[in-house]
C-alpha cells in the first residue's frame, strides 16, 4: 500500500532526483572493474548471471548469443569473474557494480543492443543478488530492450537500508524496465503480476536447467590433470557437491567414514557451496582432523601430482560437473543443483526438507515424485546408501530418469524465439 501511495504522489523522475542525492551522499564514487580490454566499435548484449548457479542454468542461452555476436557477461561478484571466462573465454566478463552510476560508462564502452537478467533478481532486491533499478534505467535511456529469463523469486528481504529505500520507491519501475518477464512457474508469474508487471509481458517458460544436461564443460588443465588421476585408480569415488553449512560438511564425513569401514579404499571429494569464505573451509579442516583423515585442497594440487588422499576438498568455482562424471555415488547439498550428477547418469542422494524458496526446489520436487534421487534422513542411511549403490547399477532406471529429464526441456529454445520476438540482434 505504501508503494502505491509513493508511486501514485511522487512522479519517477522527482523520486529518481531525490533517491539519486542520498546514493551520492551514502556511496561516493566506485569504479567499475573490467577483466578484458575496451572496445568501443561493437555492439554487445549484456548478460547478467549473478553466480555460476545462474551461469549454469541458463548456459545454452548464454552460449546462443555468444555464437551470434559480441557477449559482455556480468556478474555482481568478483569471485566468479576466473570461472565466467574460462566458460565462455570469447566474451568479455566484468563485475556490475552496484553503483548504477558506473552504468553509463560501462554502456560506452561496451554499447548495449540487449540486455538480458538470468533468473534473478525477478522482483528488485528480493534474492541473494544486487541489481540496481538504476542500471536499468540507464539501459532504458538508451533505448535498449532488457528481458528476464528463467525468472525465480527468493522472496528475501533487502540486504541494506538503501536496497529497501530504493525497493520502495522503484519496485514498480523496475518491472516495468523489462521488455519480457520469461519466468518457470505460474506461481512466479502471479506474483510479478500482483507486484504491477503488466499482463502481456509475463510469460511461463519452465525452467532451462533442463536444456543443459549434455552441454559439454571447458575444464582448467589442472582438473583434466586431476580427472586423468582419478580415472586411474580403482578406488570407488563419493563426490558431495554444494555442501553449505558446517553441520551438513559434518554429515557427509562421517557417512564417509562409516562407509569406508565397508569399502576400504573408498575416497570423498567435497565441495564446499562457498569456498570463498576462508571460516567455511577451517570449519571441514577441523571436522576432517577429528577424524584423522588426510585431506588436500584441489586449488594446491601440482601437475606432479598422482594419487588421492583420503579426501579431496574442492575449493574452486565452476568444475564440479567434471568430478561427478568420475563418482560412482553422488551426495548434492540441500536446495542445489541435483542436475549435473543426474544427467551423467550417476545415482544422486539428498537429505529432505528441502527450501520452497529455492529455484532448484521444483527441480527437486519432481526428482522425487519421479523417483529419480534417494531421499535419505541421516548419515548412517547415507553411509549405506554410498555402499549399495557402489555395489549395484540399475541402467533401466538410469534410462527412465533421462527421459523424464528430456521431456522437461524445451524452455531454451522458448526463451529465444520469445526474445527474436521483440528485438533482431546486429550481427
Amino acid at each position: 500500500m505504501v508503494k502505491k501511495i509513493v508511486r501514485f504522489i511522487v512522479p519517477e523522475p522527482l523520486r529518481w532526483c531525490l533517491y539519486s542525492v542520498l546514493h551520492r551522499f551514502i556511496n561516493g564514487r566506485l569504479k567499475q572493474k573490467i577483466s578484458t580490454k575496451l572496445n568501443i566499435n561493437k555492439h554487445y548484449t549484456w548478460i547478467f548471471c549473478s553466480t555460476i548457479g545462474e551461469l549454469n542454468a541458463c548456459k545454452l542461452l548464454v552460449q546462443h548469443y555468444c555464437n551470434l555476436g559480441n557477449v559482455l557477461l556480468l556478474t555482481d561478484r568478483e569471485i566468479y569473474l576466473e570461472s565466467f571466462n574460462l566458460q565462455f573465454p570469447n566474451a568479455e566478463v566484468a563485475v556490475l557494480n552496484i553503483d548504477f552510476r558506473d552504468t553509463a560508462q560501462l554502456m560506452f564502452d561496451y554499447p548495449s543492443q540487449l540486455a538480458i537478467v538470468c533468473e534473478i533478481p525477478a522482483l528488485l532486491h528480493d534474492a541473494p543478488c544486487r541489481l540496481s533499478y538504476g542500471v536499468l534505467r540507464t539501459l532504458k535511456k538508451y533505448q535498449v530492450p532488457i528481458c528476464l529469463v528463467n525468472g525465480w523469486l527468493y522472496g528475501y528481504k533487502p540486504a541494506c537500508k538503501q536496497d529497501s529505500i530504493e525497493k520502495l520507491l522503484f519496485e514498480q519501475d523496475y518491472l516495468n524496465c523489462f521488455d519480457l518477464l520469461s519466468v518457470q512457474t505460474e506461481q512466479v508469474k502471479q506474483t510479478l503480476l500482483a507486484n504491477g508487471a503488466e499482463t502481456k509481458k509475463v510469460v511461463v517458460t519452465g525452467n532451462m536447467k533442463y536444456d543443459n544436461l549434455d552441454v559439454s564443460l571447458i575444464l582448467t588443465e589442472q582438473t583434466q590433470g586431476l580427472l586423468h588421476v582419478l580415472q586411474q585408480q580403482h578406488s570407488p569415488l563419493f563426490v558431495a557437491g554444494c555442501v553449505t553449512n558446517v553441520w551438513e560438511y559434518q554429515l557427509v564425513v562421517s557417512a564417509y567414514v562409516k562407509a569406508k569401514q565397508t569399502l576400504s579404499t573408498l575416497k570423498l571429494i567435497i565441495a564446499p557451496r562457498h569456498p570463498e569464505k576462508p571460516e567455511q573451509l577451517t570449519a571441514l579442516e577441523g571436522i576432517l582432523q577429528q577424524y584423522d583423515l588426510q585431506y588436500d585442497f584441489k586449488s594446491k594440487l601440482t601437475t606432479t601430482f598422482t594419487q588421492l588422499k583420503d579426501v579431496l576438498i574442492v575449493d574452486t568455482f565452476g568444475q564440479l560437473k567434471a568430478l561427478y562424471s568420475v563418482a560412482d555415488t553422488c551426495y548434492v547439498g540441500m536446495n542445489h543443483n541435483i542436475l549435473e550428477p543426474l544427467s551423467l547418469n550417476k545415482p544422486v542422494m539428498v537429505l529432505d526438507n528441502w527450501e520452497k524458496t529455492y529455484p532448484s526446489y521444483p527441480v527437486f520436487e519432481i526428482a522425487v515424485q519421479a523417483k529419480m534421487i534417494t531421499v535419505l534422513s541421516d548419515e548412517s542411511a547415507l553411509a549405506e546408501c554410498i555402499i549399495n549403490q557402489h555395489q549395484s547399477t540399475d541402467t533401466e532406471i538410469i534410462q527412465v530418469i533421462r527421459n523424464k529429464l528430456k521431456q522437461l526441456s524445451g524452455a531454451c529454445s522458448k526463451n529465444i524465439e520469445l526474445i527474436k520476438s521483440i528485438f533482431t540482434l546486429e550481427t
